[in-house]
């Protein structure tokens, strides 16, 4: 059982009246109350101010008060699983002298809303991963601190110790748990321009560094897209999303901007029919000439609208329909955790919409020139072109002397 007892640790007119606090005999803490008293008036066995006059008994009212506010914060913390500590103590104790106003923007989930709503210039991708990492800690809230709302001012140095040692046995990668780091530190910076106090340790904690991870080129070849196109499915599902599949692997967009096309999206320029968007991910305005067989899927009907989950899930099932099962090394979830887990797998159990633009670079480079190629995948850098599609830089000197042979003949 939690006690406590007030003492002075000096003989001086306005001495600290200090709060020893006892959990336990392996768990006793002391810290100030910011009440100060002459030390004649102590009463050391009574452990209170000596009642004599009227200022005395206000003060030790304001102690007995104080106790009480004490004990009733231990009891609520001991049933959501708070931690009891020094840190606490001084805490409540702080609290208790309107140091310290707990406000909504205090609560890191609440601080992660502001954040999105103040933030300049977030696209929607960026506000998507903050939704996502709210999700992430609200989890975390649940599965490790008894649903305790974690404050922004507690974030300290353990914490994020805690947070990592996790989710590193969960067998989250350092590169997926650094994202969420590195929104977390951006989180509270905000948060602490509006008054927010942080933790002092706070701006010791450092993002961790990312480590490339070489991406599996995972691809469906124009065989693989011929065997496609002519497998024989039932479900209209699986027909529609083929149309999005296939369309895809030949406009070369991001599954975001690929599911949100619509009949509108088509122009036609001197006979030409072209696809017109706006990408999501970087704003750029992008016009995409079609090759005959898009204008085939497209003319055949323009495919309904779905979700990316429907389309990531009828893609394997696609996929799988037309015996598109060469091994090859890539990652999947297994059994419906969040982990990807690397191996040897048949292809279409590693398919999802990402293939379509992948395809579409690979397939076309060295058919088409890579700056066409780069306008429409939209890479910035043809270092970050040849990476995406696991070519070396050298390739370019092979493609040069190709199209130097077809000049000259």
């Amino acid at each position: 059982m939690a006690t406590i007892k007030y003492l002075l640790q000096s003989d001086k007119e306005n001495s600290n009246i200090y709060l020893r606090y006892s959990v336990g005999r392996a768990s006793v803490w002391k810290r100030k109350t910011g009440f100060v008293i002459n030390s004649k008036n102590w009463s050391v066995d009574k452990a209170q101010p000596i009642q004599k006059t009227d200022e005395l008994k206000a003060l030790k009212f304001k102690l007995d008060k104080l106790a009480i506010f004490i004990n009733e914060a231990y009891n609520k913390a001991i049933s959501t699983g708070d931690e009891i500590d020094g840190d606490w103590l001084q805490y409540q104790i702080d609290l208790f002298n309107n140091k310290i106003v707990v406000v909504d923007l205090d609560v890191l989930t609440n601080a992660i809303d502001y954040y999105i709503a103040k933030g300049d210039k977030l696209t929607s991708g960026s506000i998507k991963n903050l939704e996502n990492f709210k999700i992430f800690f609200i989890n975390y809230e649940k599965d490790c601190l008894r649903g305790k709302s974690i404050l922004i001012r507690n974030i300290n140095l353990n914490f994020i110790d805690t947070f990592k040692s996790h989710f590193l046995q969960k067998g989250y990668s350092p590169n997926y748990i650094g994202t969420y780091l590195s929104l977390l530190i951006s989180v509270v910076n905000k948060t602490s321009l509006s008054g927010i106090p942080t933790h002092p340790e706070f701006s010791q904690i450092k993002a961790i560094k990312k480590t490339k991870e070489p991406d599996e080129i995972i691809i469906l070849t124009e065989e693989e897209q011929l065997l496609i196109k002519n497998t024989e499915l039932t479900r209209e599902a699986l027909i529609n999303a083929r149309k999005w599949l296939l369309l895809g692997c030949l406009i070369g967009q991001r599954a975001g901007d690929l599911l949100n096309l619509t009949e509108n999206n088509i122009k036609e320029y001197k006979g030409v029919k072209v696809i017109e968007l706006k990408q999501k991910k970087t704003g750029k305005l992008m016009s995409i000439g079609l090759f005959p067989d898009a204008v085939e899927i497209i003319e055949s009907g323009f495919p309904y609208k779905i979700n990316l989950e429907h389309f990531n899930k009828y893609c394997k099932e696609i996929c799988k329909e037309a015996k598109i099962n060469t091994l090859v090394k890539g990652k999947m979830r297994i059994n419906n955790t969040r982990i990807l887990t690397p191996g040897v797998y048949e292809k279409w159990q590693v398919i999802s919409s990402h293939v379509c633009r992948r395809s579409f670079a690979t397939n076309f480079y060295s058919k088409i020139p890579t700056p066409f190629l780069m306008s429409a995948t939209g890479h910035s850098t043809e270092e970050m072109f040849l990476r995406y599609i696991g070519k070396a830089s050298n390739e370019n000197a092979f493609q040069m002397i190709d199209y130097f042979n077809k000049i000259n003949n």
